[in-house]
């Protein structure tokens, strides 16, 4: 008797290729997003896992005939969706296809097929990737990097990775120090020396971002000294990392840096993400204020603090006297804040709110945190904490994958 044919709608492949390209950008812009906790990051994936189901249906050549050319796309999440269908289906051919359009991609499609790489289990390509990170062009050997890192399998003492840190490229920079923090979070040999004030004082703000973020997570004593003296020269990637790692002692001097922002928007979200109680009154303040957008901001940041909602009416943002038709009719709409309710929160509960130095969302974060506190954040939250915990030399959690 013969086997049964597998039945599947063409029209829906396509669908479902679509679909799974746009939740894969919704998950990239979970992992650090204050709108996701684990969970909801969890529910994600299962739908992504949805839709690559659905591609499956069909036999492995409709299937390869329909995603192959999405493997050159200019589009991430589009180059994406057709490696990861191509990749679940486990076979040698559509593997090998991947893995050839990445030693020759770039930019974004380079992008999507490294994301694509790190999500499928890499038993078919794993030999691949070891092989473009000692051998390829350094775009692509630092790209094979990140999918070694996220699959645990990238050496952190490896000689290439150490050369990618001192490179000049910056896209490639950037890549090896966020490959390394990885790599050298999960670890069981001693950390490898990386050079670190060379990555922080690197004149690309991605390569410092990612640098930090290696500092942090290595638990050097010497990062908030550092931290404190690049953010006292102006540096804005080491304010924000003030404001993720700093302490009670930064308090004073962050709020001044604050202000001294000329951006309102920047200086709030500054402030929430420290989390410190001395900004509630400088937020209320702000939000009385005439200026709409710095308003809306501050009542934001109030409520990332304290976990109070204190939306009042909505408002349309303010365009410049010379916008055109076009950005009058797209400017955004904003919540503004209750200014008197939030001075009455103020008033009721500072003492209070006083008692902790870094709240977010109404949970005090300021002491140890279990692992079921961690799971109650949302992911930015969850990563911020996490890296203070690393930093402080009692992790609680696996840094996040690489995207």
């Amino acid at each position: 008797m013969s086997a049964p044919r597998s039945r599947y709608i063409a029209d829906l492949l396509q669908v479902h290729a679509e679909d799974l390209a746009f939740l894969w950008g919704q998950r990239r812009d979970a992992l650090a997003s204050q709108r996701y906790t684990l969970r909801e990051f969890n529910e994600l994936g299962e739908r992504i896992e949805a839709h690559v189901q659905g591609l499956l249906v069909a036999p492995p050549e409709a299937l390869a005939g329909l995603l192959r050319p999405g493997l050159s796309s200019n589009d991430r999440d589009d180059a994406f969706a057709a490696a990861c269908g191509l990749l679940r289906l486990e076979q040698p051919d559509t593997t090998q296809a991947v893995v050839v359009e990445f030693s020759r991609a770039a930019g974004p499609t380079l992008a999507g097929l490294r994301d694509a790489l790190s999500f499928v289990r890499p038993a078919l390509f794993a030999a691949e990737m070891q092989s473009a990170f000692v051998q390829a062009k350094p775009i692509t050997a630092a790209s094979a990097a990140v999918v070694l890192a996220n699959h645990r399998l990238l050496d952190a003492t490896a000689l290439r990775l150490a050369q990618f840190l001192q490179g000049d490229d910056a896209v490639v920079c950037e890549l090896a120090w966020r490959a390394a923090l990885v790599a050298d979070a999960v670890s069981s040999n001693a950390a490898a020396p990386r050079p670190y004030r060379q990555g922080l004082a690197h004149a690309a703000p991605g390569v410092r971002q990612a640098a930090w973020a290696a500092l942090a997570w290595s638990g050097d004593p010497q990062t908030l000294p550092l931290l404190r003296q690049a953010a006292a020269g102006g540096d804005a990637v080491a304010v924000h990392w003030l404001a993720v790692l700093g302490t009670q002692d930064d308090a004073p001097w962050l709020k001044q840096a604050v202000l001294a922002s000329e951006n309102p928007q920047q200086r709030c979200a500054l402030l929430a993400r420290f989390g410190h109680p001395m900004a509630l009154n400088a937020l209320v303040r702000w939000m009385k204020g005439e200026d709409v957008a710095q308003a809306a901001a501050a009542g934001e940041a109030f409520t990332r603090i304290t976990g109070i909602d204190i939306r009042g009416e909505r408002r349309t943002l303010p365009v410049p006297d010379d916008a055109d038709e076009f950005e009058r009719e797209m400017a955004p709409d904003v919540w503004m804040p209750n200014a008197e309710k939030a001075r009455d929160l103020v008033e009721r509960r500072g003492s209070e709110w006083a008692s902790g130095q870094r709240w977010c969302n109404g949970i005090r974060l300021d002491g140890e945190l279990s692992r079921e506190m961690l799971v109650q954040l949302d992911l930015e939250a969850r990563w911020d904490a996490a890296a203070r915990a690393a930093l402080a030399g009692r992790p609680i959690s696996p840094p996040a994958p690489i995207h």
